[in-house]
C-alpha cells in the first residue's frame, strides 16, 4: 500500500463499494487534478468562470446550460430553493421564509430515502415542504397525477430520485414522470447524483438533473446542475441567499470542466474489459475455495450504469457466522476493505470493480479467505446481528475523536 497512509497514519482502504462519500468517492483523474493546480495560482471572475462552464458542460450534456456547486446534495438543496424563488431577488432573500411562495415539493414516497443523509432533509433546507404520494414501495401514474392535480396551486416542483437506494421500489417510471410535470407546466428535478448517462435524462425532457463530479467522472467534490436555462439562471441566483453557505471553489469548477470533457474521451471498452477480468477472477477463486454458505452471482446495476458486480450471499446456517460479521471484519481489517453494503439486511453485498488499483483485487480475495477461517474458528466475532450493524456507524459518527 501507498506510503502516503503511514506517514499520515491513516487506515488504508480498498473500495469495493463503488462510488461512496464516506471513503473518498473516487480517485481524481490526473486531468482534473492537473486542472485544479493551473487554477490554484491564478485569480479568476467566478461569474465568468461559471459562464464558460455552462457552455463547455452543457455541450457534453446536450443541454442548455449548467452550473457548478459545492456538491449534489447542495445542489438539490438550491434547485428547490429556486423553483420557489424564480428570478425574484427579493425571494432569495427572504429564504428560508416562504411566505407568499408556491412552496411544495412533490416526491413519491419511496424516493425519500437516504444516502447518508435523507432527501427530505435536503429539500428542507431551503425553506420548501414535501408532499410526498404514494407508499414506500408502491405508486402509480394516477396516484402522481392524482396528487398533482389536487395540490397544484401550491406545488413548486416535482423531484425524482435515480438511485440504487430506491431502485427496488415500485414507483412510477421517469419518462412517465417528466411527461405528467410537462402536461401540468410543473418543473421537474432529477436527483441523478451517481449516474453516469448524463445526456439521456435531457432527450427526455428533464428540466433540471442534478449530478456529483467527483463520482463518475472522478473530479474534485462539486455538484454540476444542468438543464433548461431559465431554471440554471435561477439556481445561480441562490448564491445570493441560501447558496452562500454551498459555494463552490474556482479550483472544483474548472476541475469539473475538464473533469465531463475527460469522461467523454475515456477508452470504455477498456475500462470494461477490465472490470470484467476481475470478476472472472473473483468467480474463479470462490469456485476453487468452495467456502461452505457462500454464495455468488454477478449482477448488473440496478439503474443502467456501465457496471457488473459480484453479489456475495451467506448462508449463516452452513457457514456458522453472519453476513454482517463478514463485511464488519473485512472493514476493521488492515488494509480496510469496504464492501457495497446498502442491502445487506436482505442477506448480501456486493463488491464492485470501478475504483480498484492494479492487484487489489487479489488482496481482496486473500483477506476474504483469511477472515473467512478467522470467523469459522470464532477467533473473531461471529455472530454480528443487523441491528448491531446498523448501529456501528452511529457510534462512529458519536464517538469521532474521543
Amino acid at each position: 500500500m501507498s506510503n502516503f497512509y503511514k506517514q499520515n497514519k491513516l487506515t488504508p482502504i480498498i473500495n469495493v463499494s463503488g462510488f461512496m462519500t464516506k471513503i473518498g468517492a473516487s480517485i481524481t483523474n490526473k486531468k482534473s487534478i492537473e486542472a485544479a493546480n493551473k487554477i490554484f495560482q491564478n485569480f479568476v471572475n467566478i461569474d465568468e468562470l461559471q459562464a464558460i462552464a455552462s457552455k463547455r458542460i452543457s455541450k457534453c450534456f446536450k443541454t442548455e446550460s449548467a452550473v457548478i456547486t459545492a456538491s449534489a446534495a447542495g445542489g438539490l438543496t438550491e434547485s428547490v430553493a429556486s423553483m420557489m424563488t424564480g428570478n425574484n431577488l427579493d425571494k432569495v432573500y427572504q429564504l428560508p421564509d416562504t411566505k407568499n411562495m408556491k412552496d411544495r415539493v412533490l416526491i413519491q414516497k419511496g424516493h425519500l430515502t437516504n444516502y447518508g443523509a435523507e432527501v427530505s432533509q435536503g429539500i428542507l433546507l431551503s425553506g420548501a415542504k414535501i408532499l410526498s404520494c404514494g407508499l414506500k414501495k408502491y405508486c402509480t401514474n394516477e396516484i402522481f397525477e392524482n396528487t398533482l392535480k389536487k395540490n397544484k396551486n401550491k406545488i413548486s416542483c416535482a423531484m425524482y430520485v435515480v438511485s440504487h437506494h430506491c431502485s427496488d421500489y415500485n414507483a412510477i417510471s421517469i419518462s412517465d414522470f417528466i411527461k405528467i410535470c410537462k402536461k401540468y407546466k410543473i418543473p421537474s428535478i432529477i436527483d441523478a447524483a451517481s449516474e453516469e448517462y448524463m445526456e439521456d435524462f435531457f432527450k427526455i425532457g428533464a428540466d433540471v438533473a442534478i449530478f456529483s463530479a467527483h463520482k463518475f467522472m472522478g473530479s474534485l467534490t462539486a455538484g454540476i446542475l444542468a438543464g433548461k436555462k431559465k431554471y440554471i439562471k435561477n439556481i445561480y441566483l441562490q448564491n445570493l441567499g441560501i447558496g452562500r453557505g454551498m459555494k463552490v471553489g474556482k479550483e472544483a469548477i474548472y476541475a469539473a470542466i475538464i473533469g465531463v470533457e475527460n469522461w467523454y474521451k475515456r477508452d470504455w471498452k477498456k475500462e470494461i474489459e477490465n472490470q470484467n477480468n476481475i470478476l472472472k477472477y473473483w468467480l474463479n477463486f470462490l469456485s476453487k475455495e468452495n467456502f461452505n454458505g457462500i454464495t455468488y452471482e454477478v449482477i448488473a446495476d440496478p439503474t443502467g450504469n456501465k457496471i457488473n458486480r459480484l453479489r456475495i450471499y451467506v448462508d449463516q446456517k452452513k457457514s456458522n457466522f453472519t453476513i454482517q460479521s463478514l463485511s464488519y471484519h473485512l472493514e476493521k481489517n488492515n488494509p480496510a476493505i469496504f464492501v457495497r453494503d446498502d442491502l445487506i439486511h436482505l442477506n448480501h453485498f456486493e463488491l464492485d470493480t470501478c475504483n480498484l488499483k492494479k492487484g487489489q483485487e487479489i488482496i481482496v480475495m486473500n483477506q476474504f479467505k483469511k477472515i473467512i477461517a478467522k470467523l469459522k474458528s470464532k477467533k473473531i466475532k461471529h455472530n454480528i446481528n443487523q441491528k448491531e450493524y446498523s448501529n456501528k456507524s452511529k457510534k462512529e459518527w458519536l464517538n469521532w475523536l474521543n
